[in-house]
């Protein structure tokens, strides 16, 4: 029976040491994925903080065309360090709480030539189509979405 202690006090330190090499394996995979996530969240936020823009219409007074179908007219200037992409597929438009379908979006410059993005400090033309006229006598508010999530609103009435 002495020979038996030590061969069992030898398989219990194997078994110790292999549990305690799958534990540091597991902490270090999880430290390893904690770690990524942080990176790729840290990258996440510092394109939003670098993105920004704002709506610098009147808001007392909306550029509206036609007579149906009216197309509303909205100035959107880029004030971060980033370009933003201006289409149709990159942003989203709400009115009243509406999303506005892409095809009833046109992306201008200040020139009324078609772009597909904003660069740092310029300003751009969001023109939304609709079916049927904003009630000029309400005010109505406007969302508007980049493709990163920054979003930027406007309570507005129509110019009548």
């Amino acid at each position: 029976m002495a020979a038996g202690g030590p061969a069992s006090e030898l398989i219990l330190f194997i078994v110790a040491v292999i549990v305690a090499g799958t534990v540091a394996g597991a902490l270090a995979y999880v430290t390893t994925d904690i770690a990524n996530g942080m990176k790729d969240r840290g990258k996440l936020l510092a394109d939003q903080l670098r993105t920004e823009f704002v709506i610098i219409n009147d808001p007392q007074s909306v550029p509206v065309t036609g007579n149906g179908p009216y197309t509303y007219t909205f100035y959107i200037k880029n004030i971060g360090k980033e370009t933003i992409s201006f289409t149709s597929s990159s942003i989203q438009v709400f009115i009243d709480g509406n999303l506005i379908p892409p095809s009833n979006l046109t992306f201008k410059d200040v020139n009324g030539n078609q772009i597909t993005f904003l660069r740092s400090y310029e300003v751009g033309v969001l023109e939304v189509t609709l079916g049927s006229q904003l009630d000029p006598t309400t005010s109505h508010r406007i969302v508007v979405v980049l493709e990163n999530g920054k979003k930027r609103s406007l309570v507005f009435r129509v110019k009548s």
